[in-house]
């Protein structure tokens, strides 16, 4: 049996952030990261942003060796079992190895639709990348289902590649989350403009293969042909082998404010930990990049031992044709919207109110301000008249 002072289970930016972050404290000890992936650890954004508009995919590596980490890989390995108990994991391979501190970093999956007989590309994965790309090469009708960040940006990045794309999904707007009316009907407008259908408030019924088409019908009673599928519907998080192992669970590994689950040398960070968010106060995950680089470091320095509280407020970006924006905290559209454009729909800052007080902030067009945005919502002052905020900062 090998033993690891420290084990990371999961492939992703989290877990390479948790070994710099163990490597910043412990030089020394053991470390070895855990994936079912066969590719060293990557960076995911960029597969449904930058790498179908310029870059290259050499550009996305994060390889543990090449930063110098000394972290044993075990790739295209599945772990079945964890024994806090015993402090062992045991692989697919029946391979089994015992650590001091564990870190559980194992994402999500997509969730898939119950069509079984056509082919759905769930888009989430380097390989999936690789997939969509050999499709646009021969294919030129597609269908994008869900109209949410992944959906949104798959759904630019083929058009922009010169690609007949069809969108569905059940809201009544794309990312009809996050923006105000007026902002919503402006994205439509952007994607309609680039020749993208959009199928709102209507699902997917029926998907028949015939040849090389597939017909889909809609509940809406819509018919037509596409000749491949990309489904961006959200994930789940693998919080399964969390859950056999007794730890606290829900919609998400439990973690406090050490990124410490219910067992103490057990830690958990990225898309599968639910912690603490503070604006408005919740429970809740998040599953963006900058989330995964921060917690995965401070999970990482606590597990060598740093007893660091974990108070970071992320941000998440997305690029949609010429749009573009950086926004963090907490972005709903029910919340008390107050905008200040420079020009609506093209340059702008939106401040998302809850209580008289600033939880979110939506930079449209507008970069490098996300410091400026974050010190805003961490003073969380009450603003009785929210045209206090104009100008707060852009003009700075």
């Amino acid at each position: 049996m090998t033993h690891y002072d420290y084990l990371i289970i999961g492939g992703g930016i989290a877990s390479l952030s948790a070994t710099q972050g163990i490597r910043k404290r412990d030089r020394n000890g053991s470390l070895a990261i855990v994936s079912n992936e066969r590719y060293p650890v990557y960076n995911r954004p960029p597969l449904s942003k930058k790498l179908w508009m310029r870059g290259h995919v050499e550009d996305i590596w994060m390889r543990p060796d090449a930063l110098n980490l000394h972290a044993v890989e075990h790739l295209t390995t599945t772990v079945t079992t964890v024994n806090p108990r015993d402090k062992t994991i045991t692989d697919g391979h029946g391979c089994t190895y015992q650590y001091s501190k564990l870190l559980l970093a194992t994402g999500g999956t997509p969730v898939q639709l119950p069509f079984q007989d056509v082919p759905i590309l769930y888009f989430r994965t380097l390989d999936d990348y690789f997939v969509l790309r050999r499709l646009a090469e021969t294919k030129t009708k597609f269908l994008v289902i869900g109209g949410g960040f992944i959906g949104s940006e798959v759904a630019a990045a083929l058009s922009t590649n010169h690609k007949d794309v069809t969108m569905i999904y059940p809201e009544p707007h794309l990312v009809d989350r996050f923006f105000p009316q007026d902002l919503k009907r402006i994205i439509d407008a952007k994607y309609l403009d680039n020749g993208v259908k959009l199928m709102a408030n209507d699902t997917v019924r029926s998907l028949t293969g015939n040849d090389d088409l597939i017909t889909v019908m809609t509940q809406n009673g819509k018919q037509f042909d596409v000749e491949a599928i990309v489904a961006g519907i959200g994930i789940k998080p693998n919080q399964d082998l969390a859950q056999a192992a007794g730890l606290t669970v829900n919609d998400g590994i439990v973690v406090n404010e050490y990124l410490q689950t219910s067992e103490p040398d057990i830690y958990a960070a990225g898309d599968v930990a639910q912690f603490h968010y503070p604006y408005p106060d919740q429970k809740g995950r998040v599953e963006h990049e900058d989330n995964a680089l921060v917690q995965g470091r401070v999970a990482g320095e606590n597990m060598a031992d740093a007893n660091k509280v974990y108070s970071h407020l992320p941000f998440f970006y997305s690029d949609m044709f010429s749009l573009g924006y950086e926004a963090i905290g907490n972005l709903d559209h029910r919340f008390d919207i107050y905008a200040d454009w420079t020009t609506v729909g093209e340059e702008g800052v939106l401040y998302y109110l809850h209580n008289k007080k600033v939880v979110g902030v939506l930079n449209w067009n507008v970069w490098d301000s996300i410091p400026k945005a974050r010190q805003i919502i961490k003073e969380q002052k009450i603003y009785d008249d929210p045209s206090e905020l104009k100008g707060a900062i852009q003009n700075t």
